[in-house]
C-alpha cells in the first residue's frame, strides 16, 4: 500500500482540470482481459484497512453520480489485515447481502480509519450492524449463511482472476486496469473511466 502514497495524494490534490483528450494503453490503462463487459461496470477492489481505499472513496461516489447508468462493484480483498481480511470481506459481503452496503461502507471505514477502531473478530463486526439498525436475527441468518460463502468465493475468484496485489485497483468493462500513476488528477480518473466505457 505504501507506493500508492505520493499517488493518490497528486489524485486528490490536483485541479480538477484535464488538458489531454486522448487515451493510451500502457500509460493511463492497461487490458487485462480480451473481452469486455458488454455493461458499463468498473469494478473497485479495496480493504477497509487501506488508507488510500478510505481517500478513494468521495472520487468512487462522484464517478457514481456522474454516470447514473454505471454498474459499481465493490470487492473485498482478503490479503490485507492478516486474520481480520477474510473476517471483512464477509462484512462487507453481509451488508451487501442485507441491502445496507451503501451505508455501512462509510462507518466501518470511518471507524477503522479515522476512529482508529479495530474490529477483532465477527462479534465486534455485528456491534456495528447493529448499531446502525440491523436487526440481530438479520445480520445472524446472512453472516454463516450458504449465499455468502459463495459471495466471498466469487470475490476470490476475481481477486486471482485480475491478479491483484494491490489496493485500490479499478477494473472497467472487466478488460481495463486503471494505472493510477500515471492519471494525474481528479477530472483526469473520471475521464479515463468515461473513456474506457465507451470502449468495446
Amino acid at each position: 500500500m505504501k507506493k500508492y502514497i505520493v499517488v493518490f495524494f497528486a489524485l486528490l490534490m490536483a485541479p480538477l482540470t484535464s488538458t489531454a483528450a486522448d487515451f493510451k494503453e500502457g500509460v493511463e490503462y492497461n487490458v487485462v482481459q480480451d473481452t469486455a463487459d458488454s455493461k458499463p461496470t468498473v469494478t473497485e477492489f479495496f480493504s477497509y484497512v487501506c488508507p488510500h481505499c478510505y481517500s478513494f472513496q468521495p472520487l468512487m461516489n462522484k464517478l457514481e453520480q456522474r454516470n447514473p447508468e454505471l454498474e459499481l462493484n465493490k470487492v473485498p480483498v482478503a490479503f490485507l489485515g492478516r486474520e481480520l481480511g477474510p473476517i471483512l470481506q464477509r462484512a462487507h459481503g453481509a451488508a451487501v447481502l442485507l441491502k445496507v452496503d451503501k451505508e455501512l461502507t462509510p462507518v466501518i471505514f470511518d471507524r477503522i480509519q479515522r476512529q482508529k477502531k479495530m474490529p477483532k473478530n465477527i462479534a465486534d463486526i455485528k456491534a456495528v450492524f447493529l448499531d446502525n439498525g440491523v436487526v440481530e436475527k438479520d445480520f445472524d441468518g446472512v453472516i454463516n449463511s450458504f449465499a455468502l460463502n459463495g459471495m466471498i468465493a466469487q470475490y476470490d475468484k476475481k481477486t486471482e482472476r485480475f491478479d491483484v496485489h494491490g489496493t485500490p485497483t479499478i477494473i472497467v468493462k472487466d478488460k481495463y486496469e486503471l494505472d493510477m500513476g500515471q492519471i494525474g488528477s481528479e477530472e483526469r480518473f473520471y475521464q479515463t473511466v468515461e473513456y474506457l466505457l465507451s470502449l468495446d
